[in-house]
């Protein structure tokens, strides 16, 4: 071979080297929101987190979310929503505690859609396929979080549940007995709703819409979606129940007229807590019969105050759960 033609083939073998290094450069530049140790691309997941006067947990919310999170890995956006205390000054002095951005944005009225419609709006067209909606009082870790993330690989709509542990300490025992049925009931064993988390991929977010105004937003989400289009992960996340009687049935009682409402507006038939699984409950002896009676008079209490709260046309009353919010402090 001549030396003109061994020094064509280095030019051409050296045109390509200097191809494949700026066509390397150019993939790293897209992955602007870093990589994995492993090189994988990280994409970020969106987070959502609506807080009225959730100044005594959010840092705790955020803690568990964040703590074992990729840089960049979640972009994160607490929507304060009619607080007077210090939600939005936590949220700030946490994100700078754990060196991860996270977004706060305030809003004067109280309203937990128009705070979801907020972040929404703010988040717009994101790269963030992948949307968690965490209510600020639940515990979900990033484990968790990205393992609902990854149950959304879908081509089409979907939802993506975890299930649910509900922490019982301090409660009342009337409290706690009522869980143990609450636990025992097929909507509970199948993570039909949320009850405080779902995550849903970009073409779920679109069968959302924009949010009309409800009550429980959680079971209106879970009615958009047919059974095969909701995922349940094999992974927890933490509620904490009401801590007395009084307060369980405050809570009860609202949901008994946010189900009401989705039913009149979006009835859809996703399963209820109803007599048969109370019998079933017990007689497979996941509760007591003791435990079933206090089921019963919680539920038919939260039943007549909210009747009474239709009346009075306050069926959409909310109030924070201090007996949880004392005991995070």
């Amino acid at each position: 071979m001549s030396a003109f033609a061994r020094l064509g083939e280095r030019s051409l073998l050296g045109l390509f080297v200097v191809l494949l290094l700026v066509n390397t450069e150019r993939s790293r530049g897209s992955m602007s929101l870093g990589a994995d140790r492993d090189g994988t691309p990280i994409s970020a997941i969106a987070v959502v987190i609506p807080a009225h006067n959730e100044a005594s947990v959010i840092g705790r919310s955020l803690r568990s979310l964040l703590e074992s999170a990729r840089p960049g890995e979640f972009d994160v956006v607490v929507v304060t929503n009619g607080s007077t205390d210090a939600t939005a000054e936590k949220a700030r002095l946490e994100s700078d505690r754990l060196g991860y951005p996270v977004r706060v944005v305030e809003l004067a009225a109280a309203s937990k859609i128009k705070a979801l419609r907020a972040a929404d709006d703010l988040l717009g067209e994101s790269a963030a396929d992948v949307r968690i909606y965490l209510d600020a009082d639940v515990v979900v870790t990033t484990a968790v979080a990205r393992a609902l993330a990854a149950a959304l690989e879908t081509d089409g709509p979907a939802l993506a549940l975890a299930k649910v542990d509900v922490d019982l300490e301090g409660a009342s025992w009337i409290v706690r007995r009522y869980y143990r049925v609450w636990n025992a009931m097929p909507y509970v064993r199948h993570q039909v709703s949320g009850s405080g988390v779902f995550a849903v991929n970009g073409r779920g977010r679109a069968r959302i819409g924009g949010w009309p105004d409800v009550i429980n937003d959680d079971a209106y989400v879970s009615r958009q979606f047919a059974a095969d289009e909701r995922y349940v992960i094999d992974s927890t996340f933490r509620i904490y129940a009401a801590r007395s009687a009084r307060a369980l049935i405050r809570r009860r009682a609202r949901l008994v007229n946010g189900n009401r409402e989705l039913d009149r507006r979006y009835p859809a038939s996703i399963g209820i807590n109803s007599v048969g699984g109370l019998r079933t409950a017990v007689r497979s002896g996941d509760a007591k019969p003791l435990d079933a009676v206090t089921f019963a008079f919680v539920t038919a209490a939260a039943r007549l105050l909210a009747a009474w709260r239709r009346l009075r046309h306050t069926g959409d009353l909310w109030a924070t759960d201090t007996t949880t919010r004392q005991a995070a402090a």
